[in-house]
This record gives C-alpha cells, structure tokens and sequence, in this order.
C-alpha cells in the first residue's frame, strides 16, 4: 500500500496514540480491594472513623484497615521499607515527619489528576508541603497554638505571646519543652513575638535570654496533653499554650477555660495525608484521600475536633465559626516552623531551655 504524506502523518500519530496509551496503561495503579490507613489513636481515630472514613469504604466495597499510632513509629516503618511495598497506603503525619519523609524519598508524590479535591485546599497550607514543584501531603486539620487561660483567674485576658510575663501570673504560667510539639511552637512564637526567626543564631539568643525573666511566672513544664489539662483543672496553671481545638473542647466539656490567638500570630500544628511509596494499594490510597480532603468529611471532622480545616469550601457550625480563626486571611499569618532548622539544634535548645527556666528535663 502506498502511503501518501497525509496517511503517513496520521499513521504516526496513531502510533503515537497507542504508545502513549499502553504507557498510560503501564503506569496506572493496580486494581485492589483493600486500604491501611494510619492514624492517631483515642479521639482522634473515632472522629476520623465517624467523620466519613469507614462510610466510604463501605460505600465503594473497600476492605479498611485502621492503624492507630503516632509518627516516629510510622516514619521508621516506612524508612525500613524503603519505598517498597510500605505496611501502609495512607498515614497521617505532622509537618516536620511530612519533611523529613519528603527529604528521604519516602513519600508518593501526590497530584489533582488523581486527587482532584487537592485543588480546594488553601494554598498557603499546601504551599508548605511541595518540594521541587512536587506536593507530597494533603493538609487536613490545623491546630494553631495560641494561650489557653482560666476564665475565672484570669482578671484580664492576654493578648500576646509576651503578656505571660506580665506579674499578675507570677506562679501560674506552664511552659513545655521543646521536646514536645506544644513546646517548641510556643519557643517559635516567642522568636516571632521578639521580631526574630529561628535560623538566625542571633534571634534565638534573644529568645533564650527572654526565658529567663520567667522562671519566677512558670510553675510547672508539662510534656503531654493530659499533663495540661491537669493543671488547668486544678488551678495550678492559669495560663498555657496550648493548641485552640482541645482548648475549645475542654471550655465545651465545662471547664472555665478560653483561648486566645496572640497578636504575633499562633504557631501552627497540622495534620496531613501522606501517601508512601510503594504502596500496596495506591488506586485505593487516592480515592481515600481524595474523600478525606472534601468538605463534607473535613466539616464532620470540624465539628467534632473543633479545628479549622484546609478545604476552602466546608461550610463551618455557627459555634465553630465564633471561636476558631479560619480562612486564607487567618492561615496566610500562621507562623510555620523550619523543621529543617529546629531539628538539628533541638537537643541543645531543649538543654538551654532547662537552664534559662531552671527547669528539671
């Protein structure tokens, strides 16, 4: 058969067509049944549960796995792995394990082609998490750091991350370490509060210098979330940082408690979707994600955790909406920590923290 210039040129790019095709093909993610997702454990796993995640499984006939744990263990399952059949098709990390597994090539890159409600997501929450113009986490859930204070000791709510200096708290501020997240977000807010950065040598000093004038304020350096709350029942700490949604829902469960988000900014804490590398059940990793990131999962969550969330269209309870700060205009001020700054100098902030408080570590 001859081919005149015009079939030939259509024959091409059928053949191109074709390649491109069985390439396509090639590429897609195996079909499978199943999904494990890794997830916080306590309230977390039953908001999450209840939120929309098992009814989607069910709905599309997914066998769900739900793993509840936290995310050194995650992030050194998935390191053991190597980005080869990981134990786990979704996880949940914090912004510093989003980091670290980015940097180490653990992680599945993540598109709106396979994911298309990543395109409702605030971008100044997303922007945070792509590296060389590739994004690696869905952010769902944001936890900001602000002062949590009893309502009824406290004569005159504070303002600023400053203002727990003030005399009138002398004997009733907690203060965690760095070694726990609340604690070095607080350490990040105060720098910010102090006009500084945290990879300026010279702005931690200042910082440092500043924790000392409130060793005669901090009564107690709690580690962990109960430790805070225990103190906040009993009166002995007046006033904390503490993130706003567990704040708002101990103030829900009775306690006189508020919160307050400082003038310089909270410090943020988020939650992100994670999907490693070589994961077993990639196609279904997607779809999971994908629900998780619309705005009537991430409402349901809202309503139960009572933080703001990263889709630009959940529609919030009027509740919600009067006391948390949420929208492009308050998470554009969030202050977001450096990981790859604060990490390699932890050890030794947390042991000039001890000796600036005259704190036992």
């Amino acid at each position: 058969m001859r081919l005149t210039k015009n079939s030939g040129a259509l024959l091409s790019a059928l053949i191109g067509l074709v390649i491109s095709g069985a390439a396509t093909a090639a590429t897609a993610p195996e079909a499978t049944d199943s999904v494990v997702v890794g997830v916080y454990g306590g309230d977390w796993e039953k908001n999450i549960r209840a939120s929309g995640l098992e009814q989607f499984a069910k709905d599309n006939h997914i066998k769900l796995t739900v793993v509840p744990g936290a995310d050194a263990e995650w992030f050194a399952k998935l390191r053991a792995a190597k980005g080869r059949r990981s134990p786990y098709d979704i996880v949940v990390f914090q912004p510093d394990t989003v980091q670290r597994a980015t940097a180490a090539g653990l992680l599945q890159p993540l598109e709106a082609s396979d994911i298309p409600n990543l395109d409702k997501l605030y971008q100044s929450v997303q922007a945070r998490f792509v590296s060389e113009n590739k994004t690696y986490a869905a952010a769902f859930s944001l936890g900001q750091l602000g002062l949590a204070y009893r309502s009824d000791l406290v004569k005159t709510p504070p303002t600023s991350w400053l203002d727990l200096w003030k005399p009138e708290y002398k004997g009733h501020v907690a203060i965690s370490s760095p070694t726990y997240a609340a604690g070095l977000q607080f350490f990040a807010g105060l720098v910010h509060a102090l006009g500084g950065e945290l990879n300026n040598p010279a702005d931690v000093e200042k910082a440092f210098a500043k924790l000392k004038g409130l060793r005669g304020n901090a009564v107690a350096f709690p580690d962990s979330p109960g430790a805070i709350q225990t103190l906040l029942e009993r009166g002995d700490a007046w006033i904390v940082p503490f993130w706003d949604g567990r704040v708002f829902a101990l103030k829900q469960q009775g306690m006189k408690v508020d919160f307050v988000y400082p003038s310089e900014g909270a410090v943020v804490g988020a939650a992100n979707w994670v999907i490693p590398k070589g994961a077993p059940n990639l196609a279904n990793a997607y779809k999971v994600v994908n629900a998780l990131s619309s705005a009537q999962v991430q409402k349901a969550f809202s309503d139960k955790s009572l933080y703001g969330m990263t889709n630009k269209e959940v529609q919030y309870s009027d509740s919600l909406k009067k006391q948390v700060k949420v929208g492009e205009e308050a998470y554009s001020k969030l202050i977001w920590i450096d990981y790859s700054t604060a990490t390699p100098q932890l050890a030794d902030w947390t042991n000039r923290w001890s000796q600036s408080l005259g704190a036992t570590k």
